[in-house]
């Protein structure tokens, strides 16, 4: 079969695959992490940790699909269609009663896929810490933009979700050097932003005179959670700053 062909005819088995895509139901209960892998998917990346406070040993599971999909992204007023592996987001709290893991949060939209070729991947990492899930990610284009962005958003259980009670953002331009960093606190409503060049900073001492920092009260009504914030950088919490 000739290269053209065979490459036609899989685009062809792509399309129509990915129009009948949809995530797959996760077990509610296990007694490991792979009773919550469904078939055809893996675990990207995975944290451990106690989530809520019970000083047993909680997952934060990111799982991916194996095989790739075609599907419709659509933004604002454009709509485009895409090749990517899908991701899911699950957390696992242990029950002592059982001792099995029982599924406690499911988010098809929060982790990032990798479906633009002209940047990298924008899932960076994940941690548990002191009660405390954060997640990372990563914009680095390589072409078509020379900003560089770093975010870390911050849960914490409590009222029976997953709350988001605080966030970092770092913006790097990489001709210019100049750097803002923002951090957001959305339990106190306050955040700051530190702005500079790293041209002009001596390597890590970037000093007082050398540094800009503002801060402001944030105006929130109510914390965000994987329900109402389903997707980085789709909230602009403060005039053109989106997290």
């Amino acid at each position: 079969m000739k290269p053209l062909l065979a490459t036609i005819l899989l685009l062809q088995l792509s399309l129509v695959f990915g129009q009948d895509f949809s995530y797959p139901t996760i077990k509610n209960e296990g007694e490991t992490i792979t009773n919550f892998i469904p078939k055809g998917w893996t675990v990207r990346d995975s944290a451990s940790g106690d989530l809520n406070n019970d000083n047993n040993k909680d997952y934060a599971v990111i799982l991916q699909r194996k095989d790739s999909v075609t599907i419709l992204k659509e933004e604002d007023d454009f709509t485009d269609t895409i090749i990517t592996q899908p991701r899911i987001l699950i957390i696992l709290f242990r029950n002592n009663s059982s001792n099995k893991y029982q599924l406690v949060e499911q988010s098809n939209s929060f982790i990032l896929n990798h479906d633009n070729p002209t940047m990298e991947d924008p899932y960076k990492s994940m941690k548990i810490e002191k009660g405390i899930l954060q997640i990372n990610f990563y914009l680095f284009y390589n072409m078509g933009s020379w900003l560089v962005t770093n975010t870390s958003y911050k849960f914490r259980y409590q009222h029976n979700a997953f709350v988001l009670i605080g966030a970092e953002n770092y913006n790097f331009h990489r001709t210019t050097l100049d750097y803002e960093n923002y951090s957001f606190n959305f339990l106190t409503n306050n955040w700051s932003v530190t702005k500079g060049n790293s041209n002009s900073d001596k390597g890590n001492d970037h000093s007082e005179e050398k540094q800009k920092c503002e801060r402001y009260i944030l105006e929130l009504t109510e914390l965000k959670t994987f329900k109402t914030f389903k997707q980085p950088y789709t909230w602009e919490v403060i005039n053109g700053v989106y997290l």
